[in-house]
């Protein structure tokens, strides 16, 4: 009995215990540990999938793309137990959950050899804030000159020129936007104060043609009709274009002149030549895109009346948010004048084509623009066409879950 009543060395059996207890709570922390960190690992790769996915989506490479943006952060699909389901949803909405078998270490105690971890994330395309793409590699790529003012506060500048003057401003222009991004460096000996805000981010990584995926139309040069050359006088009202809404036609040059108004019905205008305005006629379209074809295909809206023009904004339309289309094999320049009370909303999409746009006080541009170069004279209020378009072509990929 006495050897039951003799509490020396009961600490030690305590201590035992406890440290046992311990390394025990240790161990479990250190799988716990490893399995949270293979969790933010598979999370960081479904998050990029996922984005690379719906950017792809149009392309139909969404699988492969969401592959190799998981791979590039850690999990490579089918090794170490890895797992990359992609999943198409609505719109351009893409699920990507990622699976791996992570092995355990002091759990195998409790024959708890693995653990399935995974991580789950949905991505779509929403309204990019970008609203000006240069895709030139050299030389000047946005110039402003004279009075050139370019306003675009809720828009951001992407310019891919690698040049030290890629951005040139002089005489007394400036230009205002929510960002600019350039390749190479700019070059800016305006007079104007504050002539660049913010101040570029230089030596970006390019841009590639963010609407590189719109198909031309197929169309048969011999089926195009003869220029119309709407020239309205004292008021007169002419109408041209497809004689069903929506339909397609196709001219061999389309110049309008005169003194009237000319209304474009909506559809598809095949240019097959050159698309101009001289005289004071006002021109008006709405849901209209111009197709300006190859090799001849250009663009010079430079009368003195005003323009109405909306691009469609169907999103089921091939065309939807394009104003104006020039054919990237064609390199015709592109003129543009906006005068008083003009109101222009829609895409200007010329990849290889320079655009030369000379805005004035009281027009209105929802515009957005992918082109090869671009010239600014005039003041030219620029805001995001995403403004007017919520189904805009032109989009970021932003993560929704």
């Amino acid at each position: 009995m006495k050897f039951f009543r003799d509490e020396r060395g009961q600490a030690t059996i305590l201590v035992g215990m406890c440290i046992a207890s311990l390394c025990g709570m240790a161990a479990l922390s250190v799988d716990v540990g490893m399995l949270f960190r293979t969790k933010r690992i598979l999370q960081n790769a479904a998050d990029a999938g996922a984005i690379a996915a719906s950017m792809e989506k149009p392309y139909n490479d969404y699988v492969a793309a969401a592959n190799a943006a998981a791979a590039q952060n850690g999990a490579t699909n089918g090794v170490n137990g890895v797992t990359v389901t992609v999943n198409p949803q609505s719109g351009s909405r893409m699920e990507v959950i990622v699976t791996q078998v992570a092995p355990t270490y002091f759990m195998k105690a409790f024959h708890l050899n693995t653990m399935n971890v995974s991580a789950r994330a949905v991505a779509g395309l929403g309204p990019g804030a970008g609203c000006i793409f240069t895709l030139n590699q050299s030389g000047v790529d946005v110039g402003l000159s004279g009075n050139g003012n370019l306003s675009m506060p809720d828009c951001g500048v992407v310019i891919d020129s690698q040049s030290a003057k890629a951005l040139t401003l002089t005489g007394n222009s400036s230009i205002s936007a929510k960002y600019i991004g350039i390749v190479g460096n700019y070059s800016d000996s305006s007079n104007s104060p504050n002539s660049l805000v913010p101040i570029p981010v230089t030596g970006v990584a390019p841009a590639s043609d963010p609407l590189s995926f719109v198909s031309p139309p197929v169309f048969n040069p011999a089926s195009c009709l003869a220029d119309p050359h709407p020239n309205p006088s004292n008021g007169q009202i002419v109408t041209i274009g497809p004689s069903i809404a929506g339909g397609t036609i196709c001219y061999n040059g389309l110049s309008v002149s005169g003194s009237g108004t000319v209304n474009m019905n909506p559809g598809l205008y095949i240019i097959n030549g050159g698309f101009s305005s001289s005289g004071s006629s006002s021109l008006n379209g709405t849901s209209v895109t111009a197709y300006l074809a190859a090799p001849n295909g250009s663009l010079s809206l430079t009368g003195s009346g005003p323009m109405n023009l909306t691009a469609p904004t169907d999103p089921s339309n091939p065309y939807n948010g394009l104003l104006f289309y020039q054919d990237p094999n064609d390199t015709n320049n592109m003129k543009l004048t906006g005068s008083a009370g003009s109101s222009i909303a829609g895409i200007f999409y010329a990849p290889s084509a320079s655009l030369s746009l000379a805005g004035a006080t009281g027009s209105i541009f929802y515009a957005n623009m992918v082109v090869n170069t671009l010239s600014i004279s005039g003041n030219n209020n620029l805001q995001n066409y995403s403004k007017v378009n919520a189904n805009t072509p032109l989009t970021s990929p932003r993560l929704v879950e």
